[in-house]
C-alpha cells in the first residue's frame, strides 16, 4: 500500500465521515476529496498529518513507518530505565 491507500484505509476504519474528517483536519471537503485521489500530487506534510490525526491514525504507518513491539522483559526492561530516570531527575513525587 501506499501513503493515499493507507491514509484512505484509515479514513474509513475511523468510522467518520468524509466532511467530519475534513472539518476536523482544518481542511475543506474537496480538499480532503483531492488528497486522496491523486488530484492533489504534492499535499503538504501538515495537511496528511492533520488528516491521520482526524482518523486517529499515526502519521509514522500513514508514511509506512514499521512497528515495532517489545517482549516482557524488554518491558521491565524499559520500566526499570525510567523509574531511574525519574528518580534521577527528581520526576516522582514522594
Amino acid at each position: 500500500m501506499n501513503w493515499r491507500e493507507r491514509l484512505r484505509d484509515a479514513i474509513n476504519r475511523s468510522g467518520k465521515k468524509h466532511s467530519v474528517i475534513a472539518w476536523e483536519a482544518g481542511i475543506t471537503r474537496a480538499t480532503l476529496s483531492r488528497v486522496l485521489t491523486g488530484t492533489h500530487a504534492q499535499p503538504r506534510f501538515e495537511t496528511i498529518m492533520r488528516i491521520a490525526h482526524a482518523a486517529g491514525e499515526r502519521v509514522g504507518w500513514v508514511c509506512g513507518e514499521e512497528g515495532f513491539s517489545l517482549d516482557n522483559h524488554q518491558r521491565a526492561k524499559v520500566r526499570t530505565v525510567a523509574c531511574i530516570l525519574m528518580e534521577m531527575t527528581g520526576g516522582r513525587q514522594k
